[in-house]
Order: C-alpha cells, then sequence, then structure tokens
C-alpha cells in the first residue's frame, strides 16, 4: 500500500486555538477509497522547519499532503519553502489572477494589492481550483512521487480534496474495496450500548469503534468483507433500533429541516434555556423560511406570561420548570404564530440554580402536532452549554420522531 503522510501547517493548531479538523476529515475520506494515513505531523509556519519536515517526510513517502500556510501575507511561509525545496522559481498564472479579480468583484470589494501573489506558483506546479477562496491549491509529480498543497481553511480544503486528490487517487493508485458506515443514535448511552452489543464480535475482517458527543453516540463499522460487514450492522441494528436515527453523514436538524419541507407543515419555537439555540440551527439551513414562521424567547417568568399567555397561577404551583408550564408554552407559541407544529424548552442549565427536587440538568421538553401534545422530562449531565446543546438537540429530534410516525 502507499505511503501517504499528513503535513499540518499552522502556529494557532499548536497553540490551541484551532482544531485541526483536517486531519480527521482527509483521514476519514482516504479510507473510504482504502487507503489511509501513514503519519501526520503538525508545524509551525515557519521557513526552516516546513523544508526539514518536508525533507524527513518526502524521502520516506509515495504522496505528501500539506494544509495551511497559502496565503498571500507575510506570515505564510508554506508556498515559498516549497517553492525552496523543490527548487522551483515562481512564475505568474493569469488564469488565476483572473479568477480571484472575478471573485472580488462578485463580492463588490476592492482588491488588496498583495492578493496578486496568489497568481504566484512554483514552475512545473499544476493548480487545483479554489471555489471559495484566493489561494490555489498546488499538485506537483516527482517520478512516481505526488506532492500537494492545500489551503488550511476547512470550507476550501474540502472541496479540493474531495473533487481532485481523491479521483486522483482513485485513478492512479489501487484502492482495496473498504466498506464503512456510522450507525448514528441519540439518548442511549455508550456504556448501555456496549452491553446491548456485547455478543457483537470484532473480526478479523470488520472492525467496529464507538464515537460519543454530547447526548448521541455513533457506532463507525468498517471492514474488507461485504458478508461480514453486513452480518454485524444487521445485528447492531436489531439491539439498538429504537435508538437510530440515522446514517454515515445524517444529523438530527437536516432530516427534521427536510421533513418539515416534505410535509409543507409550519413550526414556531419556544425556548426558555436554551436561549435561542432551537430557532438558530434550525435557520442555519437555507430554505427553513418555508415552514419555520418564528419564536420567542421567553427567559423570565413575566415573558412566559406575557408572550405566550403561560398561566401565573401555573408558574407559582409548577414552577417555571415544569411540564405544565411547557404544555401551557406550546399552546401559546402555537396559538400566536398559528403553526401546525411547534417545539417549546424549560430547564436548568446550570451550574447553580438546582435543588434537590429539581437539579440542575432538569429539563422539560415538549411538541405540539396540530393539538397533539406531547412533553417529555429528562435528566442531563454536563456543562451549561453542553445541557443547552442536548436540550436543543432532543427537542428537534422529539419533534422529528413524532412528525415521522
Amino acid at each position: 500500500m502507499i505511503k501517504i503522510s499528513l503535513i499540518t501547517i499552522g502556529d494557532e493548531i499548536l497553540l490551541g486555538k484551532t482544531v485541526n479538523t483536517n486531519l480527521s476529515f482527509i483521514g476519514q475520506e482516504l479510507t473510504k477509497i482504502g487507503l489511509s494515513l501513514s503519519q501526520s505531523v503538525t508545524i509551525k509556519d515557519e521557513s526552516n522547519i516546513i523544508i526539514k519536515t518536508l525533507n524527513d517526510i518526502w524521502r520516506k513517502s509515495d504522496t505528501v499532503i500539506t494544509t495551511g500556510g497559502l496565503g498571500p501575507t507575510n506570515d505564510d511561509m508554506t508556498k515559498k519553502s516549497i517553492a525552496e525545496f523543490f527548487n522551483k522559481e515562481f512564475e505568474f498564472r493569469e488564469k488565476i489572477w483572473t479568477d480571484i479579480k472575478n471573485l472580488y468583484k462578485s463580492k463588490n470589494m476592492k482588491i488588496p494589492s498583495i492578493v496578486r501573489t496568489q497568481a504566484e506558483v512554483p514552475k512545473g506546479f499544476k493548480t487545483i481550483e479554489n471555489k471559495f477562496g484566493t489561494a490555489p491549491g498546488l499538485h506537483f509529480q516527482d517520478n512516481n512521487k505526488n506532492f500537494f498543497a492545500f489551503p488550511g481553511v476547512p470550507s476550501e480544503m474540502k472541496e479540493m480534496v474531495k473533487d481532485y486528490l481523491i479521483p486522483f487517487l482513485k485513478e492512479n493508485y489501487q484502492t482495496k474495496s473498504f466498506y464503512l458506515k456510522t450507525i448514528k443514535t441519540i439518548g442511549i448511552l455508550e456504556a448501555e450500548i456496549s452491553e446491548r452489543v456485547k455478543d457483537i464480535k470484532e473480526t478479523k475482517n470488520v472492525h467496529l469503534a464507538y464515537l460519543p458527543q454530547p447526548g448521541m453516540v455513533s457506532i463507525r463499522v468498517s471492514g474488507k468483507n461485504i458478508e461480514e460487514f453486513n452480518t454485524i450492522i444487521d445485528r447492531i441494528e436489531k439491539k439498538i433500533s429504537e435508538f437510530i436515527y440515522g446514517y454515515n453523514e445524517d444529523n438530527i436538524i437536516e432530516l427534521c429541516h427536510k421533513e418539515l419541507i416534505n410535509q409543507k407543515k409550519t413550526l414556531s419555537v419556544a425556548e426558555s434555556c436554551t436561549g435561542g439555540l432551537i430557532q438558530n440551527l434550525f435557520t442555519n439551513y437555507s430554505g427553513s423560511s418555508q415552514y419555520f414562521l418564528g419564536g420567542v424567547v421567553s427567559y423570565s417568568n413575566e415573558a412566559k406570561m406575557q408572550l405566550l399567555n403561560v398561566k401565573e397561577k401555573t408558574l407559582k404551583r409548577y414552577g417555571a420548570v415544569s411540564e405544565q408550564t411547557v404544555e401551557e408554552m406550546l399552546r401559546g407559541i402555537r396559538e400566536k404564530f398559528q403553526s401546525d407544529y411547534s417545539i417549546a424548552v424549560s430547564g436548568i442549565a446550570g451550574p447553580t440554580g438546582g435543588t434537590l427536587e429539581k437539579p440542575v440538568g432538569l429539563v422539560f421538553i415538549g411538541v405540539n402536532m396540530e393539538g397533539k401534545i406531547i412533553v417529555k422530562r429528562f435528566n442531563f449531565s454536563g456543562t451549561r452549554i453542553q445541557i443547552k446543546e442536548k436540550s436543543a438537540i432532543n427537542g428537534i429530534y422529539l419533534l422529528l420522531k413524532n412528525i415521522k410516525m
């Protein structure tokens, strides 16, 4: 198998200010075609370090990939270092400059003079189109070796990897049949999943990995034998079917977004402890205006009464964090916006405000589906932010689960 090495260039990653998501993305994309990284290193954007690292890794690799450091500013040393390492002079590429000018024109922005250097490329290098930025990717071939350089910005790098790198590798290297599926669950802990599927063992050809996230767990199944692969997936599904919400790239918000559009139903949202997070998650998706009518962040009791018609006696008797209050929030928000569906949430995100009767993490989440109301009680753990995120995701999932039944 070919040896593929990744060099991530960026001071901000070494300082801990940026998470290296590029590594995980490239690793996953290679895995899908039966290839894998032999090694990965992260280095500073300094010329002597870049050249030394290239010298060490280029000799031992069939393919070397770099990400980061391709910007036009003086602190971006990668392109100059690459040219120096391969002993190449720069040449100006008119087409790249035209693309950059068109990009700035489309945004009605003036081009800083320094950006012109983005059209300077080491001689003998192919360029890889950047649809979202000014720095083109670079590709250099030396006998049977290949070198690729991509920008560090994930949105730019991902498109280049999908459109150029992966097709090139598939065409020029022998890739093995490889099967990969991620089973996505919600409402069950990793330990409970492990207990339920404990009799399902890995084989020589099929491997399992658990990927926990706040409030959710993914199970990644990968392997080389299709029969064993399908058998293990089928057995896992039977053990935890009630907790599975999707596969691979599925996410709960997008699934609900698509379902609401398909059903041509409208939605309103009333939030307390989540502070508008549910509304933000929906409106992150283009087309949400087709169903999302609006919402209210009723953080105080006064807002609940004035904006959602929650009764004062309900708040005094049961409290803001209660099934009864959420029921009235559901009715109030749906009536206010005349929506088909509504979501409401009220809880204690912490770290203060909890009691023995109502501890931190207690959250009531409800949905109103054309008059049919369901409210569920949750006891979440984690930080304040994690409790808010879990509340928002479970609110969206509660709606998705019930409108698809």
